[in-house]
This record gives structure tokens, sequence and C-alpha cells, in this order.
């Protein structure tokens, strides 16, 4: 089915959708208080249908239908208990059953590290920096193996993306790359690995947001100015520019562990602050000072980097590289 005929028979679901939970409201005299739950139930049942619609259960399997099913167990759920069938209200649904619903998501995710993922589709992509003095990427990364590395002469990014990948250009220079959820999710339907070239030649802004990832992002021969790192229950490693002028990495990492190497011959300035986690410094390289940690020569070094990192449950270290 071509992708314009599949995007109108999803619209047209929303749109019949729509339509349905309010008569049911209508025909059933519920407030909205009441029927709220409706909505959940049309999102898991239109989900549904684009599943079937789109053949995505070719590539995915049945893990293709689990969470429009789930969407729409919960949505009846909720639904049975505004209207009074429960006893119980949504709240006290939701107080008494979060650990179960935690064990469960705990449960899912073990499935998916032990239970041998289909391959799915591997893409190509390149895309041209063209008349772009600057690059803008941002990554959406959830679930998987990411690692990154030089594009090629002329382009804005480049690699391969097993599992799929879906582009959007922002303006010129500047896109968003994120995994295509369309055939199942990642990591658990199918594998998902991506290796990513990022534009070698010009000033680069970076984003990264991944999930229960494993990146290794190798940017030493990049001009990265700026990095921006959001990570949940990821492992990941940063290998910075070698000689990229001024950098500056933000990074927000949850139940994670990230390593950062700076190369011989660049200075850094490192703020942290840890929840509950730890942080180990190259105090060698790095020590002491007010506020954190900073090279001797950081204000008149010609390369150097100011890392401020915000920490949960993991670990962050700081250490030379080559």
């Amino acid at each position: 089915m071509t992708q314009s005929r599949s995007g109108s028979l999803i619209a047209a679901t929303w749109l019949i959708g729509v339509g349905t939970v309010f008569l049911i409201q209508r025909a059933a005299d519920l407030s909205w208080s009441q029927a709220w739950p409706l909505f959940v139930i049309l999102g898991g049942v239109a989900s549904l249908v684009s599943t079937l619609i789109q053949g995505r259960l070719e590539v995915s399997g049945i893990w293709g239908l689990t969470w429009p099913v789930v969407w729409i167990v919960i949505g009846v759920v909720l639904l049975l208990s505004t209207t009074g069938q429960l006893g119980e209200g949504p709240v006290e649904l939701i107080v008494q059953w979060w650990p179960v619903l935690l064990i469960g998501l705990g449960v899912w995710f073990v499935i998916g590290a032990v239970v041998p993922a289909r391959r799915g589709l591997t893409e190509a992509l390149s895309l041209p920096l063209g008349n772009a003095s600057e690059a803008d990427v941002r990554i959406r990364f959830g679930a998987g193996n990411l690692t990154t590395r030089s594009a090629a002469s002329g382009a804005l990014v480049d690699g391969e993306f097993q599992g799929g990948v879906i582009h959007r250009i922002l303006g010129p220079g500047a896109v968003e790359l994120s995994q295509d959820t369309r055939y199942g999710l990642p990591w658990l339907s199918h594998a998902s690995n991506w290796t990513v070239g990022l534009a070698a030649g010009v000033p680069l802004d970076l984003r990264v947001d991944g999930g229960a990832s494993r990146a290794v992002l190798d940017l030493r021969d990049l001009r990265l100015r700026r990095l921006e790192l959001q990570t949940g229950a990821s492992e990941t490693r940063v290998l910075l520019p070698r000689a990229a002028g001024a950098t500056t990495v933000k990074a927000q990492a949850g139940a994670a562990s990230l390593t950062l190497e700076i190369p011989q011959g660049v200075a850094a300035r490192i703020r942290t602050r840890m929840a509950l986690g730890s942080a180990q410094i190259d105090q060698a390289r790095f020590p002491p000072s007010s506020g954190g940690y900073e090279s001797p020569d950081f204000a008149t070094a010609t390369n150097r980097v100011e890392i401020e990192v915000d920490g949960g449950l993991g670990s962050v270290r700081v250490v030379g590289g080559g």
C-alpha cells in the first residue's frame, strides 16, 4: 500500500474514532469526567489499525500489536473505574497498582534483552550539507546501539540505520533523526543499531536524547561547538574533540553510566551534580577548583571544553583520552 493511501486511511480512522467517542458519550449519558478514558482506547485502536494497514507485522511479528493492545486494556480499565464498575477511582487504581506496573515494565526490558530480535530493515541515509556554514543535528534514540563518527566530505549526516530511521529537516544544515517505530518497538521487536556520520567540516551543535541504549559518540575529529546529552538507563562513552576550539557539554544522566574522554592538549572545566550517583574525575589533569574541577591553563587554552553534568542514580567518569 502506498504511503499516501495508508496515511489517508489512518487519518480516516482517527476521524471515525473521535466521532464514535462523542456518540458513545452522548448515548451512554456520560460526563466527560467519566468518558475521558474513551480517548485512551481510541489511541490504542488507532495504533492497532495503523499497524495492520502498514503491514508492520511482517517485520515485527506479534510485538507490533503489543502496545496497541496494552493501551486498549488500560483504557477499558480506566473507563470501568470512572463509571463506577470497579468501585475504585483512577487515582486509587494508580496508587494501588503502580508497583505492579513497574514490575511489568522491568519484565518487558528483560524479555527484550534475552529474546533474539529480528534484524529488521537496514536503511542507508546520506544528507548533503549544501551551502550551510554550520550544522545542527538532533538524535532521538530510545533503545539499541548507537555509534557516531565523522561523515563523508560534504555530508550533513550519513550512515547505516538498522531498524529504520526517520529524518526531519529543520532548516539549512539542521536535521533531526529518530527511530522508526512504525515497525514495532526498537530493540524489543527488532534490533536497532545505528552508525551515524556527522558533519566534520563546519561548527556542529549536537543533541542526543537516549533511553535504554548503549552509545559510543566519537567526536574527536569534529568541530563540535555544543553537545547536549540526555540519557536514561544507558551506557554512554563520549570521545571529545581534539581541536575544536571552545566546546560546551551539558549532560543529564539518569540511571546511567557516562564516560567523557578528553584528549591530551585539551583543557577542561568540569562541574557535576549527582543525586545518588558517583562522579570520578581525573584530578591529575583537572585539579579541584571553586565549584568543580579545572585545568590550570583553562582560561588561556586554545582548545578547551566546559562540562556540566547532572546525574541521578548512575556514575559519571571524566578521564584523559588519546
